[in-house]
């Protein structure tokens, strides 16, 4: 009697087991459906099983050139500058222009830079106008020709004209 309960709680376990397993299953290139009383199988649909195509990388940062300029009046000691002009020539008519409303009157266009910096550096018998891609190292370039030509030499003035990224 044991054996026969214990026989039929196999029998009836695998039954179950078996009809579980079966219940969704579709065979190969079949996709269940759903949202009927009744279960079935249909083709799968093309792509059913294709990833998404990675998504284009973002385009790289636009980058929109600015130019600046320093004029000095070297008699009189005044500095005219502009920074952040769209073109190299607008710059220098700009910082002339600033130079002569200072009180400058035989202003002259000393430097003219883009996406960087301009400075001028002043020592006991002359000055310096330099530029380069950053404050540091205009300061730097103008400290090797302003040691050369006096003593003394020290940073006067700074303008930079940086980049501008564009959408």
């Amino acid at each position: 009697m044991k054996q026969l309960i214990l026989i039929t709680l196999l029998l009836g376990s695998l039954i179950f087991h078996l009809s579980a397993h079966a219940e969704n299953g579709c065979p190969p290139g079949m996709i269940p459906y759903s949202g009927t009383a009744i279960s079935s199988c249909g083709p799968t649909p093309p792509g059913y099983y294709q990833q998404n195509p990675p998504q284009a990388p973002a385009p790289p940062p636009q980058w929109e050139s600015r130019w600046g300029a320093i004029a000095t009046d070297a008699p009189k000691g005044v500095i005219g500058s502009s920074s952040g002009v769209l073109t190299e020539d607008d710059a220098g008519t700009r910082a002339i222009a600033d130079c002569k409303s200072k009180g400058g009157s035989t202003c002259t266009l000393k430097a003219t830079y883009s996406n960087g910096c301009g400075v001028l550096l002043v020592s006991d018998k002359a000055f310096n106008v330099n530029w380069g891609p950053s404050e540091s190292i205009a300061i730097q370039k103008g400290m090797k020709v302003c040691k050369t030509g006096g003593t003394g030499c020290r940073v006067y003035f700074t303008s930079c004209s940086p980049a501008v990224r564009v959408p």
